[in-house]
């Protein structure tokens, strides 16, 4: 079974979201690149810390 990758948010670092690989329709990284915004299937939309490339990277240790 598939685990979910734990993210913190951009806006509030000491909160954390659990987002499952198959969830992902989209990452797209911030001007700066140490942000990504991520949005879901579900349509729902968070920015997350983190480059394109990680996030990506830490959802597939998840599977």
């Amino acid at each position: 079974m598939a685990q979910a990758g734990v993210f913190k948010m951009k806006e509030d670092q000491s909160s954390e979201i659990r987002i499952f690989k198959d969830q992902v329709l989209e990452i797209v990284p911030d001007a700066d690149f140490r942000f990504s915004l991520v949005i879901l299937k579900d349509g729902n939309k968070y920015f997350l810390c983190g480059t394109e490339k990680d996030i990506w990277e830490a959802l597939e240790r998840t599977e």
